[in-house]
């Protein structure tokens, strides 16, 4: 105490107190650095000469010693966008801090210790250089020792605190990665690999529910990552668990999906990030084909068969159709050559013919749309941009005829509809509506484009006779019931042709009400799979389904109205077959749909009048689909090259947002953290910007590997690695 002999009592007090407090913050200073050697290596600490200020978006400043700067070459303070952890001394508080800024001085220069010569006139001067480094980090989130709890940071920090490389667990824990889910990739920074690649990104299933969209521009990755997520899906959960996957196929890239993917050399880090992300990944056994099949490939192979055998039977003009699918689409990717086996089976649900291949199984099931018994409203949801006039005719004409028509509950084929149509309009135009003669030859020489008939069969020379629900009629019982109900409404000519315009687009696209006389004398129209059955058969074989709109498109399909029709059938009937069996309270497997080229099928709202009304109806329809597929367990994956061509409410609809390399223009129509943005045009190959909710500071960079099953081009005749 002899220092403090000529102080007063008061000021020994404070003099006393002083210094215990400076050897409790010494102690507590130990604590940190020991506590911090247990997260990782310790590699600097927060700066003496800056202030330290937490506040949104803050910045704290690090200095790092000359010799841990270039002994680890790999390390996160050589990378923005890299993650470092502070201990906070007070509390032990773990604070993760992601690195953006880094500075480096030759501070011998700039202290004016060397000639003031021009750097090319001397040699270089390694001293200059052996001081230390400065890295500015942006505080994210901070986690409690005691319990492991992370929240937003907030926490004081204090200036020589310790400043950790943390280790891979202890950032998984920091960052609050999920635990379980689909594995998306690698842990990244806009340009490279966190921890080598060790740290796994995981989407939890509930994600799925909630929506995705998935952006990036043309060889940016955006089909691999797909490929990679549904490989890893069907690979790493489990069946009870695990969505049944529809793929709405535009190219045909997801037919590859049970191929191996093309041998290739090791090439980093793809390879790291096989081995230690995506490890027992493997390819599904195989798939199931939905392909709509048009009037054209039916007449082509009904005429096929007749001169191969001279008869023909439903199965076989089915599994002849096969044959030509697996050797068109199938086929180049193995080698080449016929299938091993094919068989046809057909139930009340459909009818699927098997297809072995050399090492995996296709189980192709043709998809027709019939309208013949549907609803009303049903009907509807495949006709976006007709107006309401033309929709409140139709509804009256359909309701009219399925409660007093020929057969209950049935409002007969399209092709009656729209011959009648045809023919009160032909009446309208010679004799203003007031007489009727001839109208049912008209109606039937309307639509006899529409139907496979045989041969040396004119539709005007008989009687047209239908089998409808097991009950025989005749196309003339139908068109005369139409006929009726039209002169009775009258309806005006601008609303007549508005409904036959958009009746004749849906019979155009060849996959709607195909009438065939294949059982005999009498017309039927081909059953629409069930796809709840479908969805069965892909839930018990084990296997994705691909909804392949490429192979019809590309033989008889004229435009993308075919494609359109199949996709939004396909939404509605599966949303409506979870409505049943949520008022049942039975349960079904989940499902996760993925829409490849959704601007194709969900439009902005632009063009003309009928396509913006199209647009507005069809992005109804999409709501509908995505809040209810929440609560009934469809989730919705969407994805494009052009998002400024989507419909705004797909980007309102998903609560997740993947974007792959992206312009500029593309990704203004995205609410994008400043700080990414302008990594975005940037991004190699198979980076991603994550943005999603589950992950605490809103967004994560990912990197995904090469494609984990083939990706091969059919078009481009080789496979493309990319």
């Amino acid at each position: 105490m002899a220092r403090y002999e000529n102080l007063n009592d008061h000021e020994k007090d404070w003099m006393s107190s002083a210094e215990d407090l400076a050897s409790k913050v010494s102690e507590m200073l130990s604590s940190a650095y020991e506590v911090a050697r247990k997260y990782g290596k310790v590699v600097g600490r927060i700066s003496r000469f800056g202030e330290v200020k937490v506040e949104e978006g803050a910045k704290v400043e690090f200095e790092i010693d000359p010799q841990i700067y270039y002994s680890e070459r790999e390390a996160p303070f050589h990378r923005v966008g890299d993650y470092l952890a502070v201990i906070d001394p007070k509390n032990l508080k773990v604070v993760l801090v992601r690195v953006s800024a880094i500075v480096r001085r030759d501070e011998l220069a700039q202290l004016g210790l060397e000639p003031p010569l021009s750097s090319f006139a001397s040699t270089p001067d390694p001293k200059g250089l052996l001081t230390r480094t400065v890295v500015y980090g942006e505080v994210v989130v901070e986690m409690d020792p005691n319990n492991g709890e992370v929240i937003p940071a907030t926490t004081s920090l204090e200036p020589q605190s310790p400043v950790v490389d943390p280790k891979p667990g202890v950032l998984e824990s920091l960052l609050d990665l999920p635990k379980e889910g689909v594995p998306l990739g690698a842990l990244a920074t806009a340009g490279s690999l966190v921890k080598e690649g060790s740290v796994v990104v995981r989407l939890p299933l509930k994600a799925f529910y909630q929506h995705i969209l998935i952006i990036g521009t043309t060889g940016s990755g955006k089909t691999t990552a797909i490929k990679n997520l549904v490989t890893s899906l069907y690979s790493l959960l489990p069946r009870p668990k695990r969505p049944v996957a529809v793929i709405v196929d535009m190219n045909q890239d997801f037919i590859q999906l049970p191929l191996p993917p093309q041998p290739q050399p090791p090439i980093e880090p793809e390879q790291t990030i096989k081995e230690k992300i995506f490890r027992g990944v493997r390819s599904p056994k195989g798939i199931i084909a939905v392909v709509p099949i048009t009037l054209y490939e039916i007449s082509e192979a009904m005429s096929d068969i007749i001169e191969e055998k001279g008869s023909v039977t439903y199965l076989g003009v089915m599994e002849r159709i096969a044959e030509w699918y697996y050797l068109d689409s199938i086929s180049p990717l193995t080698g080449g050559g016929p299938p091993a086996g094919i068989a046809a089976r057909k139930n009340l649900n459909g009818v699927i013919v098997e297809i072995e291949g050399p090492s995996f199984k296709v189980l192709f099931i043709p998809y027709i749309v019939n309208t013949v018994c549907a609803e009303s409203d049903s009907l509807l949801g495949l006709m976006p941009g007709l107006t309401q006039l033309a929709r409140d005719l139709m509804r009256r004409l359909r309701e009219r005829i399925r409660r007093k028509g020929p057969v209950r509950g049935c409002a007969g084929p399209l092709q009656v509809l729209y011959g009648s149509l045809h023919a009160y309009h032909e009446s309208m135009l010679r004799k203003g509506g007031l007489e009727r003669p001839d109208e049912i030859e008209v109606a039937k020489e309307a639509v006899e484009g529409w139907m496979t008939l045989g041969e040396d069969f004119l539709v005007s020379d008989r009687t047209l006779d239908l089998m409808i629900n097991g009950k025989r009629t005749s196309f003339e019982e139908f068109a005369d019931f139409y006929l009726d109900a039209l002169y009775e409404i009258r309806p005006h000519k601008g609303t007549l042709e508005a409904l036959m315009r958009r009746v004749g687009s849906l019979l155009d696209s060849g996959i709607v009400d195909i009438m065939i006389n294949i059982y005999g004398d009498e017309m039927e129209v081909l059953p629409e799979p069930n796809w709840e059955w479908v969805i069965d058969e892909a839930y018990n074989d084990d296997m994705p389904i691909v909804l392949d709109l490429k192979w019809s498109s590309e033989r008889s399909l004229s435009s993308i109205e075919g494609p359109r029709l199949a996709a939004y059938r396909m939404l509605e009937r599966l949303i409506a077959w979870k409505q049943r069996a949520w008022a049942m309270r039975r349960k079904t497997p989940n499902v996760l749909v993925v829409i490849d080229e959704a601007h194709q099928f969900f439009p902005q709202e632009k063009g003309a009048q009928e396509e913006k009304e199209a647009s507005r109806q069809v992005a109804g329809m999409i709501a509908k689909v995505a809040r209810l597929g929440r609560a009934r367990g469809v989730g919705i994956l969407f994805s494009t090259h052009s998002p400024g061509d989507l419909h705004d409410i797909i980007l309102q609809l998903t609560n997740t947002k993947i974007l792959l390399r992206t312009d500029k223009v593309q990704a203004e129509h995205m609410e994008i953290p400043s700080e990414v943005k302008p990594y975005l045009p940037r991004l190699p190959d198979r980076h991603m910007l994550i943005m999603s909710h589950v992950f605490k500071e809103g967004y994560v960079f990912v990197r995904t590997t090469t494609p984990l099953t083939m990706h091969y081009d059919i078009s481009a005749g080789s496979p493309d690695l990319a």
